[in-house]
This record gives structure tokens, sequence and C-alpha cells, in this order.
């Protein structure tokens, strides 16, 4: 069944912000617990995790990206993730909480802004970052990750040749690539682009446990697949518990929720046989900033 994979792909629309009064009282209160609780000075992998905590129970909600029609915008929800999303937001506000004396809202919103859009610029919907690879890729030249999957996977690593061309070669699942045919070429060339970085690494979840040693808390995480043309079908964040292993913290359509995976990451991967392993992606550290 393709469907769950899908699921993390439907990502549609000038660049006004789109920000509702229930997103301001969420991000208010989660930016005072973070701040009461001094979760700004943890380091950037614990600090991502510590707002994830904060958001464990939150429902999933599949294409809050999509969910309006018209030009691209950036939206903002705080009331529902899909696994990307939640990853996203987590980073969004991890780093924010240490940037700024008093974040606010537009912090949050152009934190948001710089990371799910090539080179943080809105330029219709190919400009946003829809593959996984693509994601890591560009936000690790812009300093705000370091893709560490050969350096921690090692000769268990693995480099994946194939084609990544899903968007456009199910084009009818995107309504702005059916709508808009010099979209659709943007996507072509993007994916051309993709390809023409020679491809690239993951770690296959049978070694998976052989290698947790090197994953840390907050390490942001994709799931590669076999499905033809796609990278990634999930995403989520490391989190090491007190047994020692890695688990997983992600928007997960199955139990509908917010959620870190009772078991450790190496056995939630067994459960799909179209999960294939994993992307390991650091988050740096951000500099702080005196103003608010």
């Amino acid at each position: 069944m393709i469907v769950p994979v899908l699921l993390f792909v439907f990502s549609a629309l000038a660049p006004h912000r789109a920000v509702r009064s229930a997103d301001d009282s969420i991000f208010a209160a989660r930016m005072a617990t973070a701040k009461a609780e001094r979760l700004d000075t943890l380091p950037i992998g614990e600090r991502i995790v510590a707002m994830g905590r904060l958001f464990v129970g939150t429902p999933y909600v599949a294409g809050t990206l999509d969910s309006s029609a018209g030009p691209e915008r950036l939206v903002t929800d705080l009331r529902g993730f899909d696994c990307v999303t939640f990853y996203e937001n987590m980073l969004a506000l991890a780093r924010i909480v240490r940037e700024y004396r008093s974040p606010t809202v537009r912090n949050f919103q152009d934190e948001l802004t710089y990371l799910r859009y090539r080179n943080g610029r809105i330029a219709g919907y190919h400009s946003r970052l829809h593959y996984s690879i693509d994601y890591f890729y560009n936000n690790e030249q812009k300093g705000v990750l370091k893709v560490m999957t050969r350096e921690i996977g090692g000769s268990d690593a693995i480099l994946d040749t194939r084609a990544i061309h899903f968007m456009t070669e199910h084009r009818a699942l995107y309504k702005p690539l059916v709508n808009d045919p010099a979209e659709f070429a943007a996507m072509l060339e993007i994916e051309n682009d993709i390809h023409a970085r020679k491809a690239f690494y993951y770690i296959p979840k049978q070694d998976v446990a052989a290698v947790e040693a090197g994953i840390q808390t907050g390490d942001i995480l994709g799931i590669t697949t076999n499905v033809p043309g796609l990278d990634c079908s999930h995403t989520g964040i490391a989190v090491r518990l007190s047994d020692g292993r890695i688990h997983f913290m992600h928007a997960s359509s199955l139990q509908g929720e917010v959620i870190i995976s009772e078991e450790p990451l190496a056995d939630y991967l067994t459960h799909s046989s179209h999960q294939t392993g994993i992307i390991i992606n650091r988050p740096l550290e951000v500099t702080p900033r005196h103003s608010s």
C-alpha cells in the first residue's frame, strides 16, 4: 500500500504569510515555557528534542502546507503536523529561542521561510524544498545542518544512484504541477539538478543498530524508501532515551499524533518493507542575537 508513503511528499502557493491567532497563542505559550525552563541554554540537539517534547500528542495532519489555493505562501501551523512540518517547526523553534532574547511570531515565520525554501526565498511552488535530500542539501549549504550519513555509517553507508523524479512522474498528485506548465518545467529542472549531484548515501536499516552510537539526540533523520523515484518516505528526530538506545520522535500517521517510539529506531524500521534505511543530519548551532 503506497498511500502512507505518498503523504510525506504531498507538500501547494506572492510570498505572504498565513498564521492564525491560535498559532500565535501556541507560539507564545511554548516560548514562555522554553524561556522559563532555560531551554535556550541547551545545545542545539537537546533544544530540538526539548521543544519536540512540548508538542508530543499534537495531532498528525497531512497536507497542511497545501491547504490553500493560490500562489505559494508561507503556512504556519502549530496545531497539527505531518512528519516534515514537525521536525522543521521544532528546528525553527529551537533556533530562534537561542537567536533572540524575546522571539516573536515574525522571527518564527522568517526562520521557517529560511529553512523551507531554496536559499530562504519564496519564488513559487517549486522553490519549496519538497524532496528530503534536496532539503538536507540546501540547508547544509545554508549552514543549518551537516549531513553525517557517511561519517557515521562508514563502510555501512550505501550510495543510492536512483533518479529522483517522483513528483514529475506523478504529476497528477500535485495541483500546481498540473495547472502551471512553468512550475512543472521548474520541478523537472530541480530533479535533474538532484540527479547531477551523483546520488546520496544512506545507512541500511539492518545496520542502524550497529552505528547508532554515532547518532546524537536531536539529529534529523530521513527514512529512505524503495518506492521508485522517491528518496525518503518519512522523517523525524533522533532521541536517546534512558535505555541508551536511539528512539524516533515523529508525527505518526498510524498513531495520529506526535510520539516518541517505544521501541528503538532500529526495531521501528523493520515494520515496513518500503523503508530501506536512514539519512542522518546534524543541526548546527546558531549565533545568539542581542535584539528581540
